[in-house]
């Protein structure tokens, strides 16, 4: 009987522990799961444990701790570990970690394969080791049995003796009122008592008081049918833990004794009950998860849905889904993003956090963000995809709003400089209506020329606040009907920077202009990039003016916009020589609501709704800053890249 090798996962969080229970769900390994040092000892004690893969940092008892008290009870067989730590770890943690019986180290986040490579590494060397400990013994066995057979042949009542006592199986023989006559060696071991001590004793009442009218039934069959009858019992041993066995028996002695065998399975039905806690402990957590879960065969059809996953797609029922092709969820302008999905998917074994829109019951679309994680047999052999949904319709929504928001609050903040970019050509056309009116003051006629040339300067200036309120109005537009469309961002630069000039000439702010000449357009909505242009403009000045208040000899404040390209990408860079952001900071000022500014002065949504904007352009955000030379922003746009 084989039994499988033990493997022990200890962590804290539910999300890692299912990460790794999905990871060694194809492993043939008995596998037991603790949350905390103390219940994985508990789970352990008297366990052979083939690995054990241990989290570092856990609160009450750390990974450390646990290696050390697991092996001090193991004085032989010590336990190979895998330690699973976060990548900062320095080199005295490692050297502390193998000095407790590590074997290796894997760093967060987990790769799936190296993990799975290393387990069926260790699993291997644990299996040649049960190979060699059972060849030996085997042959022990051998050589010992031919010793007493060798023995047995001078004597025929040791030789029955001897292969009574020293069966592979526990014998046991009983009365027609099952009291035991004799009882082999391993008999006696099952039942962990001395054979002395088991004689004369009545064998069903060492059956628990459950299975007792089993082998009752049983005892009488053998006796009435006069064949080998079979049975599966547990036992009861005196202070011990219940064992249970499989028996086979037969009457002998003309009918008046029964001879039965008894077999220890108690690992067999252990091994059989973890099983099945497991696969209900998965569908408990696959219908537990508050993100819906689809299982997807390599053919995109759907072989399970959990129960969050049947209320996004409609209150659908569990035919509606199972069986049937992916596809069909999905609108058709979205089917190549979900057959790109599965093809990084089957490279890469896992894509993350990825919008896209599907189909309800009804009709109608949610927009959701998925991940792909590839599932494989213990060789590597891919069997099926598992998609996480989580619906998004609501946070999209809420991020709409709030750039919305965001374009207004920077309309009203700019709203001195719109002011003076009208106020300019209104003061040239005041002048011009002076002119003509003192002109025709002294005489009775006019220069038809002069009039010309004056009224042209009129439409002119007229035609500037036009323009200049246009933009302000679509600027301020919600936006939420825009066709995506190509567009250049050196004049979405340039209308952003109309918006903020007059501003920044005011306060004493340089702002240096250097965009590349005859660089692609790219794919989105340019009103949405203006926003990202005056949200990182209004930091910069905020930056210089801060640090020109906190200098006391005269700083020059510049603010600088450059484009260029490089090979497939469209950078843009704003760069100022303000107070810089510290390094405690840096790491958090693109979330919501996270703002360096004194109370009163920001949001905190400005960097957070510029990478938002950014990342449906698919292009990312560099920031690098030091308090002295400033902070610089890079945008990096993919000219590829199609939404």
């Amino acid at each position: 009987m084989k039994h499988l090798p033990n493997l022990l996962i200890v962590d804290d969080t539910q999300e890692n522990m299912t990460f790794l229970e999905v990871i060694t769900k194809n492993i043939d390994v008995n596998l037991i799961m603790a949350y905390s040092g103390s219940e994985a000892l508990e789970k352990t004690r008297g366990l052979e444990l083939a690995l054990a893969i241990i989290d570092v940092r856990m609160p009450g008892m750390n990974g450390y701790d646990l290696a050390l008290k697991m092996n001090e009870e193991r004085l032989v067989d010590k336990v190979p570990i895998i330690f699973l730590t976060a990548g900062n770890s320095n080199e005295m943690e490692v050297f502390k970690g193998y000095s407790f019986g590590a074997v290796d180290y894997l760093f967060k986040p987990i790769h799936k394969h190296i993990l799975v490579s290393k387990i069926n590494v260790f699993l291997d060397l644990f299996n040649q080791k049960q190979t060699v400990i059972r060849d030996a013994t085997l042959l022990k066995k051998s050589a010992d049995n031919l010793t007493r057979v060798n023995d047995a042949l001078k004597k025929s009542e040791e030789k029955y003796t001897e292969l009574y006592d020293f069966a592979p199986f526990g014998y046991f023989t009983l009365t027609k009122e099952q009291t035991i006559q004799d009882l082999n060696y391993n008999g006696a071991g099952i039942l962990v008592n001395e054979r002395s001590h088991l004689i004369n004793r009545h064998f069903s009442f060492l059956v628990s008081d459950s299975t007792r009218p089993v082998f009752n039934a049983f005892f009488n069959d053998v006796f009435r049918r006069k064949t080998k009858q079979i049975c599966e019992v547990i036992l009861q041993p005196d202070g011990n833990q219940p064992k249970y066995v499989h028996i086979e028996g037969m009457a002998v002695a003309n009918g008046k004794q029964c001879l039965i065998n008894v077999v220890d399975i108690t690992e067999r039905k252990r091994a059989e009950q973890i099983i099945k806690v497991s696969e209900e402990k998965y569908k408990t957590i696959l219908n537990a998860s508050p993100d819906g879960i689809l299982l997807i065969d390599l053919n995109g059809i759907i072989s399970e849905v959990s129960e969050i996953g049947l209320e996004l797609f409609g209150n659908c029922n569990r035919d509606d889904i199972v069986s049937k092709d992916i596809l069909l969820f999905i609108p058709d302008d979205e089917r190549i993003t979900i057959n790109e999905i599965f093809k990084k998917t089957m490279s890469e074994g896992l894509s993350q956090n990825i919008e896209l829109k599907f189909r309800k019951k009804n009709h109608t679309l949610f927009t959701a963000e998925i991940s792909s994680t590839l599932i494989q047999n213990p060789e590597g052999v891919p069997l099926s995809f598992m998609i996480i949904i989580r619906d998004i319709s609501y946070r999209k929504k809420m991020e709409t709003k709030q750039i919305h928001a965001d374009r207004m609050a920077n309309l009203g903040e700019m709203a001195t400089g719109i002011a003076h970019e009208i106020n300019q050509p209104l003061n040239i056309i005041s002048m011009v209506m002076d002119k003509i009116l003192f002109e025709t003051s002294k005489t009775e006629t006019i220069n038809i020329e002069f009039l010309k040339n004056k009224s042209d300067k009129i439409f002119e200036n007229i035609t500037r606040i036009r323009n200049i309120i246009d933009h302000v109005r679509a600027f301020s537009r919600s936006h939420d009907d825009y066709i995506l469309t190509a567009f250049d961002i050196n004049s979405s630069i340039e209308n952003a920077t109309s918006m903020i000039a007059e501003q920044f000439k005011h306060l004493g702010i340089t702002l240096d202009l250097q965009l590349a000449n005859q660089i692609p357009q790219i794919i989105g909505n340019t009103y949405r990039f203006e926003q990202v242009i005056i949200n990182l403009l209004t930091n910069a000045k905020d930056a210089v003016m801060e640090k020109k208040s906190k200098q006391e000899e005269y700083v020059e404040m510049i603010v600088g916009i450059r484009t260029y390209q490089e090979n497939q990408m469209l950078i843009v860079e704003v760069t100022d020589n303000g107070i810089g952001i510290s390094h405690d900071d840096i790491n958090n000022i693109m979330l919501p609501f996270y703002t360096t500014k004194d109370e009163g002065k920001g949001t905190g949504l400005g960097l957070s709704i510029c990478y938002q904007i950014i990342k449906e352009m698919n292009g990312t955000i560099d920031l690098t800053s030091d308090i002295i030379s400033g902070t610089k922003i890079k945008l990096v746009l993919d000219t590829q890249k199609k939404k």
